[in-house]
């Protein structure tokens, strides 16, 4: 063969592994110059907060000053306007960059969540909300998923991966276990991430609740699996919004009542958070 020829296929076969590669193949160097970033910059930890109310990020802005206002530290949020997709605010404390991410469902988070991982992060945490799937779980009650069942999007992160279940990092699980405040309902065991809201049906809820899964959620499959794949602890605290099990919707009378308990467990998945990621003492709310 002519090496002309061998030259031009091997180009077009080199080219060809590109384009199937695509992302997979971006660096940090490669996020940096995109972004404009400094050659040194780095993402020292990951806070995600699965979030449907994404009209407004004053809805979770607040918790996250509180918390950081209580430690006494000085830090500055501003919106990251390099990414323009979401919601991603850049924190710096101490001339360090943690990322904050309210989001709902995996497509924008596993973007954010994959470009802070490339710039090393050193813990990814999960915080938002469950739908009950467990007779006498009540909204403002907290779930620390020990595994969750996921499906194909967390699959490209664990290919090999046969029963689809996707593990929290044990001593960060634990972490956050043990920064809960005395006095509050925790639950540990499985979820399952299903990013069709309203599509669960009664059969759906019925089967998972038979089945032993504590609560449905949006994200945690897939923040396991990148973060595993990435060699990076995560862990996630859910506070529950809703008993579907029990046919008390976010439609129902009963969700409006809840609201205090709901938000008082915001706060605290905000402080154990915030906390967990700057490695500060716990505090008992």
């Amino acid at each position: 063969m002519e090496p002309n020829l061998l030259l031009r296929r091997l180009r077009k076969f080199l080219l060809v592994m590109v384009l199937v590669n695509m992302y997979t193949l971006l660096s940090k160097d490669n996020f940096r110059r995109h972004f404009e970033l400094t050659k040194d910059y780095v993402v020292e930890g990951l806070l995600l907060s699965g979030a449907w109310d994404l009209g407004s990020t004053d809805n979770h802005l607040p918790y996250l000053r509180n918390t950081l206002d209580s430690l006494d530290v000085k830090y500055e949020i501003k919106k990251f306007e390099q990414i323009n997709a979401g919601h991603l605010h850049e924190i710096t404390i101490d001339n360090k960059y943690y990322w904050f991410v309210p989001v709902m469902g995996t497509a924008v988070m596993s973007i954010y969540a994959h470009i802070a991982s490339i710039l090393g992060s050193r813990k990814n945490i999960l915080i938002g909300v469950v739908g009950g799937l467990a007779e006498g779980i009540k909204p403002g009650d907290f779930v620390l998923p020990k595994k969750v069942f996921g499906n194909d999007n967390a699959l490209k992160y664990q290919p090999q991966n046969k029963d689809k279940f996707f593990y929290p990092d044990k001593k960060l699980y634990k972490k956050l276990l043990q920064r809960l405040p005395s006095g509050v309902k925790i639950w540990e065991g499985k979820t399952i991430t299903c990013e069709v809201m309203l599509a669960e049906s009664p059969g759906d809820v019925k089967q998972w609740s038979k089945e032993n899964y504590l609560g449905v959620e949006m994200e945690a499959a897939m923040v396991f699996a990148l973060s595993n794949h990435f060699k990076i602890p995560s862990a996630a605290i859910f506070s529950v919004s809703d008993n579907l099990i029990e046919n008390e919707t976010l439609l129902h009378e009963s969700h409006q009542l809840s609201q205090s308990q709901r938000r008082k467990a915001r706060s605290i998945q905000y402080d154990i958070a915030i906390r967990e990621l700057l490695d500060m003492p716990a505090y008992n709310l």
